[in-house]
């Protein structure tokens, strides 16, 4: 294969941002589905850990939690990518391009990797790490099986010399999925690369998702971090973050879906 990782897919360029009203609009279908978590209370990412905790004691499994969110993912990102391929006025289906980090966001970005691939459509999913595999075990396991599934390619990114590899064909990336960490992650290294790759293919309009928000926005106080690439669409999980609802934080979210989790009801009580 070319170095060139995203060059198969020939050029198509388009560079006007996708409306944020028009991404709105896509995603409302998925909005009613799951406006029940969209109307909870805001928490903090500790007070989901917390509540997540609780659902584990209570016998709900991670790998089905990833699962339940993972799908949540493709669907929203499915969307996304069925615009930019109506915005570039051609019958073939752009690529998805996932970014995912060493933590555990990389295995909810990995099913949904698994659920996009069943269209046809093509998936490159690039490790941002100087790891060979993710940390967690669920997104371990799940990035060794995403190396025989079809439609899906896998890399890794372990530096920015490697990153350039990805810069031809960004512009004909249908949707992007970042999904490399939260905001106390440093960006250096094989994240700074990865950010990058966000910032770069965001500038060809290409939309781009962030899974449980994006890199550098803290979900608990709404700082930014400085060189924050920000995204035109924020998945998180089960409840809203209060660290989203600043207007400034908005900037940086895009707009925001609430999704499932796989949180039974009697592990919150703001479910009940």
């Amino acid at each position: 294969m070319s170095p060139e990782k995203l060059s198969k897919v020939t050029a198509r360029g388009v560079s006007q941002r996708i409306d944020a009203a028009v991404i709105s609009a896509a995603i409302a279908p998925l909005r009613a589905r799951w406006s029940l978590h969209a109307d909870l209370a805001p928490t903090t990412p500790g007070g989901l850990r917390g509540i997540e905790a609780k659902a584990r004691r209570l016998g709900a499994e991670r790998s089905a939690m990833h699962q339940i969110a993972g799908s949540a993912v493709a669907q929203a990102a499915s969307a996304l990518a069925e615009l930019r391929d109506a915005a570039q006025g051609s019958d073939e289906q752009g690529a998805v391009f996932i970014l995912i980090g060493a933590e555990r966001s990389a295995a909810i970005a990995a099913v949904a990797a698994i659920e996009l691939a069943k269209s046809g459509r093509r998936v490159v999913v690039a490790l941002c790490s100087t790891r060979l595999r993710p940390e967690e075990a669920d997104a371990a396991a799940l990035w060794d099986r995403l190396e025989s599934i079809k439609h899906v390619e896998r890399y890794r990114i372990p530096d920015a010399r490697e990153a350039v590899h990805f810069r031809a064909g960004l512009e004909s990336v249908a949707v992007a999925i970042e999904a490399i960490g939260g905001a106390t992650l440093p960006l250096r290294g094989p994240i700074a690369a990865g950010v990058d790759l966000v910032r770069r293919v965001r500038s060809f309009g290409v939309p781009c998702l962030a899974i449980g928000g994006p890199i550098g926005l803290d979900g608990e106080s709404g700082a930014r971090r400085r060189g924050a690439p920000g995204a035109d669409l924020s998945v998180v999980f089960h409840r809203p973050l209060i660290g989203h609802r600043s207007a400034a934080a908005r900037r940086l979210t895009g707009e925001i879906l609430v999704v499932p989790f796989g949180i039974p009801a009697s592990a919150d009580s703001a479910s009940t």
